[in-house]
C-alpha cells in the first residue's frame, strides 16, 4: 500500500490544528482522498450521506442538553451556585473536583460521557465557570472512563477482538483508570485555584434566602442523580425505570412543581434548548462522513499496519502514540479507531494492559478531535465553540498521551 494515503489524513489534521472549520478540514481532506483512491463523486455522497444519520441519531446528550438548559433558566444551577458558597465559601476547587469526579463515576456507570457531560457541564460553569483546567480534567476523566467501562461499547468491542471477558478487561485497567480519575481533579482543582473565582460577588445573592435555595436546588439535584445512578437505580429495583425520556419528563414535572412555570413554556423551553447540539450533531455526522472516505482508501489500515513493523521494544509506545493520533480526526467513533487498531495489537501478542494503553490513547485523542460528541457537549455546557474547546484540550491530551506511552515502555 503506498504512503500517499496518508496525504489526505495530514491535510485534515493541519486544518484542524489550525482552527479551521470542521466541514472546511473535511471537505479538503475528503476531496484530497478522493483524487488519491480514485473514489468517484457517487460513491463519495453514498459514504457521506450513512455517516450523517448515525450522528444525528445520538439523541441521548440532546436530551439531557435540553433539560440543562431549562433548568438552568428556571434558576436551579444558580441555587446550587448560592449551596455551594454557603458550604465552600471561596474554595471552589474543592467543588471543580467533586464535579470532575462525578462525571468520571457517571461515565463509568453508563459507558457514555456525552449525556453526563450536559448535566455535569453547566453546574460547573455556574459554579466555578468556564475554567480551561477545569474543561480538561472533565475531559481526561470522561476518556478514561468510557474506554474502559464494563458498559461502554469500546469495551466490548476491545473484548471481542481479544477474545476475553469484558469483566476481564475493565477489572485489569481500572486502577489505570482510576489515576487517570486522580489526574483529572488535580488539574481541575488546581486550575480553579489558580485561578481564583470569576462569580459574582456573594452580595448581590444575599437577598435570596436559604429555603428558597433549597427548594430550587431540588430538580437539578434529582436530574444529577437519575443521570449518574439511573442505571445502578434499575438493577435495584429489577426494572429500567430510569431511562433518558423518563428521566427528561420527571425532571421537567419536577421543576414544575418548585417553581409553578407555565407547562406550556417548560415544553417549548425543552424544544428551543435542543437545536443547538442537534445542529452540532449534523455537522459532525458530515465530517465523519468525510473521515469514512479516508478509511475507504486504507489510509487507517496502513497506519496500523505499520505499528506490526515497529520493533518489539518500542510495540507499546508506538501502537499509543499512533492510536492517538488516528483518534483526533476520526475521534467521532472511538469504537471504529478501536476496531481499526485493536486486530493489529492483538496479533502482536501484546498483553491486555499494553492494549488497554492504546485504547485509553484512543480516548484523550477523541477529546481533541472536533467530531467528537463529548467535545460538542462540553462546547455547549461552557458556551464555547468547538475550535475552542479543542484548544483548551490539546496540551492536556498530548500530555495524557506522552505519559501512556512512557509507561508502555515498563508494562
Amino acid at each position: 500500500m503506498e504512503i500517499v494515503v496518508l496525504l489526505p489524513l495530514l491535510v485534515m489534521l493541519i486544518l484542524v490544528l489550525r482552527n479551521k472549520h470542521m466541514i472546511l478540514a473535511g471537505l479538503v481532506g475528503g476531496l484530497t482522498a478522493m483524487l488519491v483512491g480514485g473514489i468517484g463523486f457517487s460513491q463519495a455522497s453514498k459514504i457521506v450521506m450513512t455517516s450523517i444519520p448515525g450522528m444525528t441519531g445520538i439523541i441521548t446528550p440532546v436530551i439531557y442538553s435540553a433539560v440543562a438548559l431549562v433548568l438552568a433558566k428556571l434558576g436551579g444551577f444558580e441555587a446550587l451556585l448560592g449551596l455551594s458558597r454557603r458550604v465552600f465559601g471561596r474554595k471552589q476547587y474543592l467543588i471543580a473536583a467533586a464535579i470532575v469526579l462525578t462525571q468520571a463515576l457517571a461515565t463509568y456507570a453508563a459507558g457514555l460521557g456525552a449525556g453526563n457531560t450536559m448535566v455535569t457541564g453547566p453546574l460547573a460553569l455556574a459554579i466555578v465557570g468556564a475554567v480551561p483546567q477545569l474543561i480538561a480534567g472533565m475531559a481526561i476523566v470522561t476518556a478514561a472512563s468510557f474506554m474502559t467501562s464494563p458498559s461502554g461499547a469500546d469495551a466490548a468491542a476491545i473484548s471481542k477482538i481479544a477474545n476475553i471477558e469484558i469483566a476481564t478487561y475493565s477489572d485489569t485497567m481500572f486502577p489505570i483508570t482510576v489515576c487517570l480519575w486522580t489526574l483529572g481533579m488535580t488539574i481541575a482543582a488546581f486550575g480553579v485555584w489558580k485561578s481564583g473565582s470569576v462569580l459574582q460577588d456573594e452580595d448581590t445573592m444575599s437577598d435570596v434566602t436559604l429555603k428558597e435555595q433549597l427548594i430550587k436546588v431540588m430538580p437539578p439535584v434529582y436530574f444529577l442523580v437519575v443521570v449518574v445512578a439511573g442505571k445502578n437505580l434499575n438493577e435495584l429495583f429489577d426494572y429500567s425505570l430510569f431511562s433518558p425520556i423518563f428521566n427528561m419528563f420527571s425532571t421537567l414535572m419536577l421543576g414544575f412543581a418548585v417553581t409553578r412555570q407555565s407547562p406550556g413554556k417548560l415544553a417549548e423551553e425543552l424544544v428551543q434548548n435542543s437545536s443547538f447540539l442537534l445542529t452540532k450533531l449534523f455537522a459532525i455526522g458530515i465530517f465523519l462522513g468525510f473521515i469514512n472516505i479516508l478509511a475507504e482508501i486504507g489510509t487507517f489500515t496502513y497506519i496500523a499496519e505499520f505499528i506490526k513493523s515497529s520493533p518489539a521494544f518500542v510495540t507499546v509506545p508506538v501502537a499509543v502514540f499512533i492510536a492517538f493520533c488516528i483518534s483526533i480526526p476520526a475521534g467521532g467513533y472511538s469504537v471504529g479507531v478501536s476496531t481499526l487498531v485493536m486486530p493489529i495489537m492483538v496479533e502482536s501478542g501484546l498483553s491486555i494492559t499494553q492494549i488497554g494503553l492504546a485504547a485509553l490513547a484512543v480516548g484523550v485523542g477523541t477529546q481533541m478531535s472536533p467530531v467528537q460528541i463529548n467535545v460538542a457537549s462540553l462546547s455547549q455546557s461552557f458556551k464555547l465553540d468547538i475550535q475552542r474547546i479543542v484548544k483548551i484540550n490539546a496540551p492536556y491530551m498530548a500530555g495524557v498521551a506522552a505519559i501512556l506511552c512512557i509507561m508502555g515502555f515498563f508494562l
